[in-house]
């Protein structure tokens, strides 16, 4: 590691940041919810404690520890606590059910689930099918007492983070591949803490600043929007839900002053209703996983501050992010921005040698922090990591300049002709239409060309003619593309899309299914090629 790695962050583990906050500030807010609910960092330090105490006698170190609860202290308290006792986390969706919950807990082993009171009749369901668990704690009753009543006085948090190594296992989150069940991703203490490090190193924050966490505590971007928090002596601003009517009153009524999202969040802030006060807030910085190139410019004059880009996976944490004094020359241009600190990203072919410059490949990264594995599965971990470095899935490019470019998931590839076609690259051409509000390209089995493209078409508010809209958005992808990528077949979706929990477009429902007419439009019938 060179003298330039972890400049901004010295503590050895996530126990150290809390342990720190709380002796400088005790009574400072750890937590402020929209609603009025505030936690004080001694409030938040003491009940960790507690709460450890009680697993403590629950669990040994390594053990699996499922959570499955909505936005509530206690889903933090419980994530330090398991640290405390080396123990580890594994985050279950509140929405799951039978199925996925199940395998989610059988897969790790859990030994004991926190939920909340509308999970007692799921996990009354599936413990049977589950024979290591062992416990069941129900949160209730007020924030953040609901975990007061299992609770063990006398445990030294501080006597235990001298205790927990920076390589134990913190985290567990399940990732869906391309075939098979979701498989655990294994983190440590040493991935949160490199988030907090990278964050400080490349945008900096302080006490007087206020981050907005708008997303659900179940996936991995709310533990280190926390962390970074207290190290940088501020309260974590959280909304209970994403919503898009209450969003910019609880950014202006708590003086947010950074704000972050993933996928689509900034796509239905820009759909929501424009207002006189819009540019009324304190927020000098938005930081979104996954802008539309054609509404950058959007974001930046509607609210007035810069919107830069972050990428990264589970398994990677932040790898690449944009950097702020380049942020303005960039805006729309489609970038995610430069690797980030320490990190080393390449663009390969199948056979992982290096691409031209301009070129697209798979993106490979090698860096610190990154997972530790996939729980349980050898052989897909030493797929992913094959020759040391962490294979991403994801296709993309690099300019000239060192800027990186998103070209879409592997997976997302329709093969026309023997072409391969990268889905996203159509979807950044034709969403530069006025008419377009979004886009999703997929394939259709085709006898001749093996698949063939179709494109599913949001229009903006005033589209009439959906037939004069769909030859406008041919006539511009033969300007920016290569013949074969035209999609062939176009169909108009009045209402948004389904979406995953990360807010991704949810394609199956999309795939491989002709609408029949007049919904359907073929443009080798209509346009005679």
């Amino acid at each position: 590691m060179n003298a330039e790695s972890w400049s901004a962050v010295d503590a050895r583990t996530i126990l150290d940041v809390l342990i720190s906050a709380h002796e400088s500030g005790p009574d400072e807010p750890a937590l402020i919810y929209e609603d009025g609910v505030v936690v004080s960092r001694r409030d938040l330090f003491e009940r960790v404690e507690r709460f450890a105490g009680y697993l403590a006698c629950k669990v040994e170190p390594g053990d699996r520890v499922a959570i499955m609860l909505p936005n509530r202290t206690e889903y933090m308290i419980a994530w330090f606590a398991a640290a405390a006792c080396r123990a580890t986390l594994v985050s279950i969706n509140p929405a799951a059910k039978v199925h996925d919950a199940g395998h989610l807990v059988r897969d790790s082993d859990a030994k004991l689930a926190i939920i909340g009171e509308d999970g007692r009749s799921l996990f009354e369901t599936i413990r049977s099918s589950c024979p290591s668990l062992k416990d069941v704690v129900v949160v209730e009753g007020s924030e953040p007492d609901g975990l007061d009543s299992v609770g063990s006085p006398g445990f030294s948090l501080v006597a235990s983070a001298a205790d927990a190594q920076r390589a134990d296992i913190t985290n567990i989150y399940y990732t869906s591949g391309t075939t098979g069940l979701p498989k655990g991703c294994m983190v440590d203490h040493e991935y949160w803490l490199r988030f907090v490090d990278l964050f400080q190193r490349r945008y900096g924050m302080g006490p007087e600043d206020r981050f907005l966490c708008c997303l659900q505590f179940f996936y991995n971007d709310p533990p280190w929007q926390l962390l970074l928090s207290l190290h940088a002596g501020s309260p974590l601003v959280v909304m209970r839900t994403f919503s898009v009517r209450r969003y910019w009153d609880v950014v202006r009524e708590h003086r947010v002053t950074i704000v972050f999202g993933i996928a689509a969040t900034a796509y239905f802030l820009l759909g929501g209703e424009p207002s006189k006060d819009d540019r009324n807030t304190k927020v000098r910085l938005g930081v979104q996983v996954g802008i539309v190139a054609n509404t950058h410019q959007q974001l930046v004059e509607r609210w007035g501050f810069p919107w830069v880009e972050g990428y990264g996976l589970t398994e990677t944490g932040l790898i690449v992010s944009m950097p702020l004094d380049r942020a303005e020359e960039m805006v729309g241009s489609g970038s995610i921005g430069m690797p980030c600190g320490e990190v080393e990203l390449r663009i390969v072919d199948h056979d992982d040698n290096d691409v031209a410059e301009g070129s697209i490949g798979q993106i490979i990264v090698r860096s610190p922090g990154m997972m530790r594995g996939y729980l349980n599965r050898p052989d897909e971990t030493e797929a992913t990591m094959r020759g040391g470095w962490l294979h991403t899935g994801d296709l993309g490019c690099i300019d000239d300049n060192g800027f990186v470019y998103f070209k879409g998931r592997q997976k997302d590839i329709i093969r026309r002709s023997g072409e391969n076609v990268a889905a996203a690259e159509i979807e950044e051409v034709i969403t530069v239409h006025p008419g377009v509000l979004e886009a999703a390209i997929v394939p259709v089995a085709d006898d001749a060309r093996g698949e063939e493209i179709k494109a599913v078409i949001v229009p903006t508010d005033g589209t009439e003619s959906e037939g004069d809209l769909f030859k406008e958005i041919v006539e511009l992808c033969l300007q920016q593309l290569a013949k074969y990528k035209v999609p062939r077949y176009f169909e108009i979706r009045r209402e948004p899309f389904e979406r995953t929990p990360s807010m991704r477009v949810k394609k199956d429902d999309l795939r491989n299914v002709l609408s029949e007419p007049p919904e359907m439009w073929d443009r080798e019938s209509s346009m005679g090629w």
